[in-house]
């Protein structure tokens, strides 16, 4: 598990929308640390944190203030917002600035168009623009925190690449907060930068093209009556609840403008050299969301999704000119137990994190083979001071190797597998406690 799984996202999200000029929202529940992440990034990267809250500023704090300047004018100028000034000022003395757009959905309507116009065409009232190196980071909470007025049209959703921001899990919540102030300053990911020369760009083109033409072709369905692939939206008056939000999260569209952020993503993929698969499809849901006006049931959900996310990795790899992985592991039969997980151990940092989940349920299949807890089973290890030296010491070498088996679990399995695993694993350890003890007795006699 990522200690600092909510960091590590957003300062990744910072860095390809920096490349891509693509707008993020990062949507999620209020207390999760946006606004802490943000001025660490901001921090580390020798930029300025410039504040704007949707719910509490009005038009005139946005785009400027209609003045009349003095100099013999019949009508009014608008004159620049302080935090403009600041950020343009500060770009003169080589210091960039991040300006950070939280609270969206809680602004009134017209506060809302207003900062539209500010994130999406990067100009104010009198039609000055932000300086190039400015990056805009946008935020909201759930529907569900916000008063029952509030919401987001889904077109102006669609504009953005929306990030649906929050824990892995419970345990990952509080593994997160439960660290010193300055412990989340530490070991931050560290990203490359490799050039985009017009040449990658059109091999991106056509990556994207291939990725979008197997979507349409897989899910193209010729009756209409059955769920398709959503190119034709038409809910466009939805808001960001309803239609485009299940089980807490938010998701788009497909559109034109979808695809062409979408390849300015995966080229921002491709320079900062993102192999993290969850991060990666967290991009890829923000962007292409479910795709389909509906779905039957979760499994065909989760197809849909990992299926774009695979078609995405294997596109990045054959741009990095990388052969498509091939697993890695597998577990030998003609080894113990513990020489298996030794193997494992040997290529745990070299395996996806799919390929590491398959590769433990597969040791754990084994172990629940060879370490049985049942009644007979246990009572058979009443007679284990009459196996041979050579079987005490395998069996002791193979719970030792279960003990360490367990850490590697914990960290590599998904949450719908980890609870009952880890369970099985802790009732065997447990168990065969008190025999390894005499193992070690009998092989000491």
């Amino acid at each position: 598990m990522n200690k600092n799984y909510m960091r590590d996202l957003m300062l990744t999200g910072f860095e390809l929308s920096r490349i891509s000029g693509v707008p993020m929202l990062y949507l999620g529940n209020p207390g999760m640390g946006k606004t802490t992440i943000v001025n660490l990034w901001a921090k580390h990267n020798g930029y300025h944190v410039e504040s704007l809250i949707g719910s509490a500023f009005d038009r005139s704090e946005i785009l400027g203030y209609m003045v009349n300047d003095g100099a013999g004018c019949e009508y009014l100028r608008t004159k620049a917002p302080e935090w403009f000034h600041t950020i343009t000022e500060l770009e003169k003395n080589g210091i960039p600035s991040v300006l950070f757009i939280d609270e969206i959905a809680g602004a009134p309507k017209d506060v809302q168009a207003s900062l539209y116009r500010l994130i999406f065409e990067r100009t104010i009232g009198n039609g000055q623009k932000l300086p190039e190196s400015t990056i805009i980071a946008s935020a909201s909470n759930y529907k569900d925190n916000l008063p029952s007025m509030c919401d987001i049209t889904a077109p102006n959703l669609n504009r953005f690449c929306l990030i649906n921001f929050g824990p892995q899990s419970f345990e990952g919540l509080y593994t997160e907060f439960l660290q010193k102030a300055d412990a989340i300053e530490k070991f931050l990911p560290d990203f490359d930068h490799r050039e985009l020369s017009e040449e990658i760009k059109e091999k991106a083109s056509l990556a994207v093209r291939g990725i979008f033409e197997k979507l349409n072709s897989t899910y193209y369905a010729k009756d209409s009556s059955k769920s398709q692939l959503n190119f034709a939206n038409k809910r466009l008056n939805n808001v960001f609840t309803g239609e485009y939000s299940k089980n807490g999260e938010v998701y788009n569209f497909i559109s034109g403008r979808t695809i062409g952020y979408f390849w300015d993503i995966f080229c921002a993929m491709y320079s900062i050299g993102l192999s993290n698969a969850e991060y990666i499809g967290k991009f890829i849901d923000g962007l292409i969301g479910l795709g389909f006006n509906s779905f039957s049931d979760i499994q065909e959900l989760n197809a849909y999704r990992k299926f774009i996310r695979e078609l995405t990795k294997d596109a990045l790899n054959e741009l990095w000119g990388k052969k498509k992985k091939q697993k890695t592991f597998s577990y030998n039969s003609k080894l113990s137990l513990a020489e298996n997980i030794d193997a494992l151990i040997t290529l745990q940092d070299k395996l996806e994190s799919e390929e590491a989940e398959e590769a433990c349920m597969q040791i754990v299949s084994e172990i629940e083979a060879e370490f049985k807890t049942d009644t007979d089973s246990i009572s058979k290890l009443l007679f284990i001071n009459k196996k041979s030296k050579a079987e005490l010491i395998k069996l002791r070498k193979d719970y030792y190797a279960i003990e360490i088996f367990y850490l590697i679990a914990s960290e590599a399995l998904s949450a719908s597998k980890k609870n009952s695993t880890l369970s099985k694993l802790n009732e065997i350890i447990t168990t065969y406690k008190f025999y390894m003890n005499t193992c070690i007795q009998t092989e000491a006699a």
